[in-house]
Parts: structure tokens; C-alpha cells; sequence
């Protein structure tokens, strides 16, 4: 019984495993797609929008840039934190579709590359502790037959 037990684990983990391992090559690829094509800015911190979120509250920059064309556009970061990132005023790194300059990010690691890196973690984690399960499991039942 412990054994059946062990080996559902050991499957848990793997398809957790490759479920992750899936959602970070999505997430690597949604940044690199969005990046090939966009161009690169420097953006001015204007203020934050305040996001209720039960007993505390989450800011999220409000960002404004001049587009090559010389459109002034005003974004939301993609990140909300329980703290203010950035000072009013600073000079943050963005990048825009030139199709469409309300689609921008902050070009920044955190913003662009901590999903993917987090979701490669745990997918390759998750996998190969199903793997050591699941060989032990076999292992054991081997030696309980012989």
C-alpha cells in the first residue's frame, strides 16, 4: 500500500514537473517574441496606483515615455509590489511594440525573466525528485520480491 502511495507521488511530481517545465518555455518564449520586435525607451515614474489586496495595499508604477514618433504614453508596470519599486521620478529602462505603444514593459530582469526562471526551478526540481521517488520505489519493490 505504501508503495502505491509512493508511486502516485513519484507521477504527481513528474507531471508537476512537466507542467512547469512547460509553462517556463511559454513564458521565455512570450518575453522573447515580445522583445524581438519591440524598441527600447526610457521611462519616468509618475505615480502609483494603489491596489487594495486584504489587510495591505500593493503599488503599481505608472510609467510615462516619449515613442519615437514622439507620442507621449503612460503604462502600467507589470509587477505590483507591497512596496514602491522606484522612487517618483526615476529613469526606468521600458521597451514598446511599435504597433501598439500601450503594450510596454519595464525592461528590467524582474519584470521580464523571474516567471520563466521560477517555473524552470520548480519544473526541473519537481521532475527529478519524481524520478529519485519513483527509482527508490522500484528499487524497493524489487528487493521485497527477490
Amino acid at each position: 500500500m505504501a508503495f502505491r502511495i509512493l508511486e502516485l507521488a513519484a507521477r504527481l511530481l513528474l507531471a508537476l514537473g512537466v507542467g512547469c517545465l512547460l509553462l517556463a518555455g511559454y513564458l521565455a518564449w512570450r518575453t522573447l517574441s515580445f522583445s524581438g520586435d519591440a524598441i527600447p525607451v526610457t521611462g519616468e515614474v509618475v505615480s502609483y496606483r494603489e491596489i487594495p489586496d486584504g489587510d495591505s495595499t500593493r503599488y503599481l508604477p505608472r510609467i510615462r515615455f516619449v515613442t519615437k514618433t514622439g507620442e507621449i504614453v503612460t503604462v502600467g508596470g507589470q509587477l505590483a509590489g507591497t512596496s514602491k519599486r522606484f522612487p517618483i521620478g526615476a529613469q526606468i529602462p521600458m521597451v514598446y511594440d511599435p504597433r501598439d505603444p500601450m503594450k510596454a514593459r519595464v525592461a528590467l530582469f524582474m519584470d521580464n525573466w523571474l516567471g520563466p526562471c521560477v517555473a524552470l526551478v520548480v519544473g526541473l526540481v519537481s521532475f527529478a525528485g519524481g524520478l529519485l521517488v519513483r527509482r527508490s520505489v522500484r528499487r524497493e519493490l524489487a528487493k521485497t520480491r527477490a
